[in-house]
């Protein structure tokens, strides 16, 4: 929880972001904060009531076969890892196996304007540890091309919150993979303006296309788009190993938070039986080296395919592209004034308006929270439900002043997706009776970490003028930090509320809210 909190904050306050306020990943706030700020703006005059998106359910109806999809995969992944050609030492005493039919390593934004010194972001951190992830990267794409695996770079031309749309299909040099890492024909690019190398891409048809099950993963940002890519892969059911010494960050403490939260639920109890599921587990280059050179010894396999379909959908997306790029637009020109201002941490402050500003609670479920619940008979000795008062007096002052007000509920439990219990009464799934829903109120359901990449909540939220939300709920470094990266992706304003939030460890919470 703690670090959880530190890795949505920490770079928000640093250099080169603190001009944007909740934008990376966001402010953070107490609920006594809240309470202040909102008090005056409940006693001001009733707005008349917003909107609601109408397309909503439409949308919801068309993703039933993408969720059923999610749910096959899921289904598979419970049977356990498939045996590898090969088997990468991991930390925890753990194995990740691979094999040249189904593992990809993936290199996130290794970028010219990235790693050098006079880069378009090189140049403002210049004294920071950015590049010390390159020989890394250098000796992986040796040993991954040696060994015949699939092969794939992103590229980012989100620069903050600035989304460069004149960058992608030119020959810019700082836009360009570092030459000492650039892809080879038939090897997978795509071109991303999200911190996740699958959310703004067809990278997940691409990789499918190959067989790709299983995922080697490196590149910078460690606590932004690695992580972020990270958590988009497990949500798609692909096993994940991160290589430690060959990601980075502009600082070496966030690096190491990351790594923690990436691994470390993942050889806790609950989640160690799932290799590479929750975030993914952790190796160094070294390990993938001595894995991968016998394989590299073997026959080699016949080419494997490309997606067809991948050019077709990313003209679709190019329309959501330049959606996305006027709100960055909009984002350059600062936040607009509020009703109320919320005193945020690094003295810092968050406004808040009636007309655009969402309280959104994050799966505050019987099962997690009650100790009889699915999840929470598993975790009765963690503070997992010390976020509940917050949450109740954060809805008790958002519905007095007005707030748009939005909930979700997962049917996500660990790597299994219940396909069986949205739309029904079960007690378990529904909200705690502390914290239910009012009429009016949305009410998501999904299958994603995230909020927003699985339901309509950006739909909703949308339709009714929002663009900042206050945010809480469980678990902080997961769902809650997952709907954070989410939400900046989608250029809304964050604001975490951090005693309104909880994790299975004090320590995951507090790294998360730095990150």
């Amino acid at each position: 929880h703690e670090m959880a909190i530190k890795l949505i904050n920490e770079p928000q306050t640093k250099k080169g972001h603190n001009a944007q306020v909740g934008m990376y990943f966001g402010e953070v706030c107490s609920v006594s904060a809240v309470e202040i700020a909102l008090k005056p703006v409940a006693a001001l005059p009733k707005l008349p009531a917003r909107g609601q998106a109408t397309e909503a359910p439409k949308k919801f109806a068309h993703d039933i076969q993408r969720r059923q999809a999610m749910s096959s995969f899921a289904k598979e992944i419970l049977q356990g890892p498939k045996p590898g050609e090969g088997k990468i030492a991991c930390r925890g005493d753990r194995e990740y196996p691979v094999a040249r039919s189904d593992t990809a390593l993936v290199l996130i934004d290794m970028q010219a304007d990235f790693l050098n010194p006079d880069g378009r972001v090189g140049q403002h951190y210049q004294d920071t540890p950015i590049r010390s992830g390159m020989e890394g990267c250098k000796r992986l794409l040796a040993a991954a091309r040696a060994a015949g695996l699939t092969i794939a770079h992103s590229r980012s031309h989100r620069y903050g919150a600035n989304v460069r749309d004149d960058l992608p299909g030119t020959s810019d040099p700082g836009y360009e993979l570092h030459p000492d890492l650039r892809a080879l024909p038939g090897e997978i690019v795509v071109d991303k303006w999200t911190f996740g190398a699958f959310a703004s891409t067809p990278l997940e048809d691409e990789l499918r296309a190959r067989g790709v099950e299983r995922i080697l993963l490196c590149g910078v940002l460690t606590n932004v788009c690695v992580f972020a890519t990270a958590s988009q892969a497990v949500d798609r059911f692909f096993r994940v190993c991160l290589v430690e010494d060959a990601c980075a960050a502009f600082s070496k403490d966030w690096h190491e938070m990351a790594i923690k939260l990436i691994n470390e639920p993942q050889t806790k109890k609950g989640h160690n039986a799932q290799v590479g599921m929750y975030f993914g587990e952790v190796c160094s280059v070294s390990a993938v080296e001595i894995a991968l050179k016998p394989v590299a010894a073997l026959p080699k396999l016949p080419a494997r395919g490309q997606a067809t379909e991948a050019p077709k959908k990313f003209a679709h997306d190019i329309q959501r592209r330049q959606a996305m790029s006027s709100f960055a637009k909009e984002i350059l020109q600062g936040p607009k004034p509020g009703e109320g201002k919320i005193a945020c941490r690094g003295d810092r402050e968050y406004p808040v308006a009636r007309s655009d500003t969402a309280l959104v609670l994050i799966d505050m479920q019987a099962d997690f929270l009650n100790p009889d619940g699915r999840v929470g008979q598993h975790y009765q000795d963690t503070p997992i439900r010390s976020g509940m008062e917050g949450c109740k007096r954060l809805l008790a002052a958002a519905r007095a002043a007005g707030l748009t007000i939005a909930h979700s509920r997962s049917h996500r439990y660990g790597a299994n997706v219940r396909d069986d219990l949205p739309g029904t009464s079960d007690p378990g799934y529904e909200l705690h009776p502390d914290l239910r829903a009012l009429p009016g109120e949305i009410v998501v359901d999904k299958w994603t970490f995230g909020a927003f990449a699985s339901t309509p909540l950006e739909d909703e939220l949308r339709a009714r003028g929002v663009e900042r939300i206050l945010l809480c709920g469980v678990l902080t470094n997961v769902c809650v930090f997952a709907t954070a990266s989410q939400a900046v992706d989608r250029f809304f304003r964050v604001c975490l509320v951090e005693d309104a939030c909880a994790a299975f460890s004090k320590d995951w919470h507090e790294m998360a809210i730095k990150l």
